[in-house]
């Protein structure tokens, strides 16, 4: 099968085209047809060798969406002909969805809603996977809480932020210019301008002593701000933990950090754990079919090389609104 390949990771790499082999299909494997994929940070960080998890076959992409073409012998929830949805691949061992077909764990995998169309199916995964851990699993979250997403119309932020709406929270995001303030606004949750007000300012204005939970989907010096932003004894929920800042501010409020890593669970084998992520992926998918959150694409590349690869090197040199989705078929 045809497949766009990184031979090297690192500085200089570079996604090529060839002809590939897919691994036998396991007991509990999902043979797929690739429909549809899309390109995460943890995509670009592998790809630039920042994160030591990269695919050993150099295909990339754990986001899938596509048709069931071979099922193993020991697979009861799904039929060869369904259409599904899943993060089952492109780290590890596991090869990914920058290829004609794709083996995904059966865990890992949802049914696509009939309504819910393959470029959304395609860039769901995993952020929908990492604001479920984020809410469910680490803020605990509860109607009326106060949280705080810093990178409210990023990927995976612009997903937590309506959720937590969703879930009954009060919802303040950042927004780094008008387009992106509006449309927080129109979907119920509270831009902070941060360029243009401080943490402390929104404090003041706010008339509180700090949010219960933020979640840090930015990184880097955003970190300063997430320790004034943070009641005593809040939480503080990171995607984006590669850098070195001063922990004091944060001890002096007696803060709780945490770092999430969605790809742990399929990384390393963890089947309840990913049979959780399942459940997770399920919900957040209907959701989306059923209109309740809206699933920003902000760019749709083609599944041509030159244009992946431009994509992988530029992904990380700007701020995104929502999400980039690969869909067209090879050629």
């Amino acid at each position: 099968m045809k497949a766009y390949v990184v031979e090297q990771y690192g500085k200089d790499a570079a996604l090529t085209e060839r002809d590939v082999t897919l691994n036998q299909t396991g007991n509990y494997d999902l043979k797929i047809k690739v429909e549809g994929t899309s390109l995460n940070p943890l995509d670009t960080k592998m790809f630039f060798g920042h994160v030591a998890a990269a695919p050993s076959t150099g295909i990339l992409q754990g986001d899938v969406t596509g048709k069931i073409i071979e099922i193993g012998e020991s697979v009861t929830s799904f039929s060869v002909g369904d259409h599904v949805i899943a993060f089952g691949g492109g780290l590890g061992n596991r090869s990914g969805a920058l290829a004609e077909e794709m083996l995904v764990p059966e865990q890992m995998a949802v049914l696509r809603p009939e309504n819910l169309d393959i470029a959304a199916a395609g860039c769901l995964p995993v952020i929908s996977l990492t604001a479920m851990e984020v809410l469910k699993e680490r803020a605990a979250v509860q109607s009326g809480m106060r949280l705080y997403v810093a990178g409210g119309t990023g990927g995976v932020g612009h997903l937590v932020g309506q959720l937590a709406k969703h879930y009954g929270c009060d919802v303040t995001a950042s927004a780094s210019n008008d387009e992106k303030a509006t449309w927080l606004e129109q979907h119920g949750i509270r831009p902070h301008r941060y360029r243009d007000e401080s943490a402390e300012q929104l404090l003041a204005r706010l008339g509180h002593d700090g949010f219960d939970v933020i979640v840090d989907t930015v990184g880097g010096d955003h970190l300063q701000e997430s320790f004034i932003l943070a009641k005593e004894r809040g939480k503080i929920i990171s995607i984006a933990t590669r850098t070195t800042q001063d922990l004091t501010p944060m001890h002096s409020k007696a803060l709780t950090l945490e770092a999430v890593f969605v790809a742990l669970p399929l990384l390393k084998g963890k089947k309840e754990e990913m049979v959780r992520q399942q459940q997770h992926l399920a919900e957040v998918a209907q959701l989306v079919a059923d209109g309740v959150i809206d699933l920003v694409i902000e760019e749709q590349v083609p599944r041509q090389l030159d244009a992946l690869n431009a994509a992988y090197q530029t992904f990380d040199q700007r701020s995104h609104f929502g999400k980039i989705s690969i869909v067209t078929d090879f050629s």
